[in-house]
């Protein structure tokens, strides 16, 4: 789909729009308060266990709700208020964030995690599927762009941040900011009048039925696989890149582990550029096509990525992974908001849990094979698989513009 509009033009409508406006503030406070608690939980658990493998189990709780109940959250999202979806979800982590600190036994830890891992994958489909009704159509992809470059700050910040506030004020302290992070745009949302209201009918229908509908819809639609198969192969590379890289770093560069830290800013920096660089092509090309693209650039920067002779060609390779990975998610994302409003939530949820699982076993797999295989084996076959997905996803998109 083609935007005809200017992105100037799109984000002066944009910022007309007190709904987004105050949905795009909280939530880019929320998001940098989701890297601060990452930080804050991990040193937590640490001092607690004094055990990198309990905080790795950690890690795989957060990824458990993910794979198991994204595609079905989706079809709540399609029932339910998302605006309260939104609201009670940030209201509810916060909540539980002030109780992480007092917890007096690990399980405890892991239980409240879990759970707050569960709510977001209500909380995440449910914002992407409201941004539609707050913006021009023509705006869509400048608005989803917005929410990118939120994200890729959080990246950048959020970590810090959380060091600084620990280093200087207490972990205590760190997890009560945090807390703030989810209620006040948990308050901020409340006071919002969103458009849209949930699909006439849905009451009759049963959840199953809802949920066979959604997978359906999606299986039926080319451009919907081909968008679901460029977002889980870009998902593929990160998690291929973000395990591997380390050894990388270490073994073929021959650098301390610590400087895999400079392929994660080459990575942010590239998500960066990516989103402003997709804005201003819209004109040009966006949607399916644009996917496929990025996912290709990702592939090709992933098979560079081992030849690189130094920590600066590396990063830069890895920033190109990241100007695909932008343009890959925020064209897709656009997709899925736009070609059927009724199914957004189905849409996104199915989307979500493509992603979670995509991210969760390629890190798996990639610390596997790397006991086996060197790290250029490893970055060469995800990078194949990609491509594989590429192509499949460009036969698809043919089949909708013939």
């Amino acid at each position: 789909m083609l935007q005809k509009s200017g992105s100037g033009s799109n984000i002066s409508t944009i910022f007309k729009s007190p709904a987004f406006v105050t949905l795009w503030l909280s939530e880019g406070f929320s998001m940098i308060g989701d890297r601060l608690l990452m930080v804050a939980i991990i040193s937590l658990v640490y001092d607690r266990t004094g055990s990198a493998g309990v905080v790795g189990l950690l890690m795989v709780f957060k990824a458990v709700p993910a794979l198991l109940l994204g595609t079905l959250a989706g079809v709540f999202v399609d029932r339910w208020n998302r605006k309260w979806i939104m609201v009670l979800s940030n209201l509810v982590q916060g909540v539980l964030v002030f109780l992480l600190p007092v917890a007096t036994d690990i399980a405890y830890i892991f239980t409240i995690y879990l759970a707050m891992s569960t709510i977001n994958q209500f909380f995440v489909p449910a914002r992407s599927a409201v941004i539609p009704d707050m913006v021009p159509a023509g705006a869509l992809l400048t608005a989803n762009s917005l929410f990118a470059v939120f994200i890729v700050f959080a990246i950048a910040l959020g970590p810090a941040a959380g060091a600084w506030i620990m280093e200087n004020y207490g972990l205590t302290a760190a997890f009560q900011i945090d807390a703030a992070t989810f209620l006040v745009p948990a308050a901020a949302v409340s006071l919002l009048s969103i458009p849209g209201k949930p699909w006439n009918g849905r009451e009759k229908t049963s959840l199953s039925s809802d949920l066979k509908a959604g997978l359906a819809f999606s299986l039926s639609h080319p451009s919907v696989l081909a968008t679901l198969l460029t977002i889980t192969a870009a998902f593929l590379i990160v998690g291929t890149m973000s395990v591997s890289g380390v050894v990388l770093v270490t073994v073929v560069l021959g650098l301390e582990s610590g400087q895999f830290g400079y392929l994660m800013s080459g990575l942010g920096a590239g998500m960066l550029i990516g989103a402003l660089i997709t804005n201003c092509v819209k004109q040009w090309i966006s949607g399916v096509m644009a996917g496929i693209i990025g996912t290709v650039i990702m592939a090709f920067a992933l098979i560079l990525l081992p030849t690189c002779s130094s920590l600066r060609e590396a990063s830069l390779a890895a920033m190109v992974i990241g100007v695909g990975m932008i343009t890959v998610q925020i064209n897709g994302q656009m997709l899925l908001q736009i070609i059927a409003p009724d199914m957004r939530g189905r849409l996104m949820g199915i989307s979500q849990t493509l992603t979670g699982s995509a991210n969760f076993f390629a890190s798996a797999a990639a610390g596997l094979l790397l006991e086996k295989l060197t790290v250029s084996s490893v970055m060469w076959m995800a990078a194949a698989l990609a491509l594989t997905a590429a192509a499949v996803a460009g036969f698809l998109h043919r089949k909708t513009v013939q």
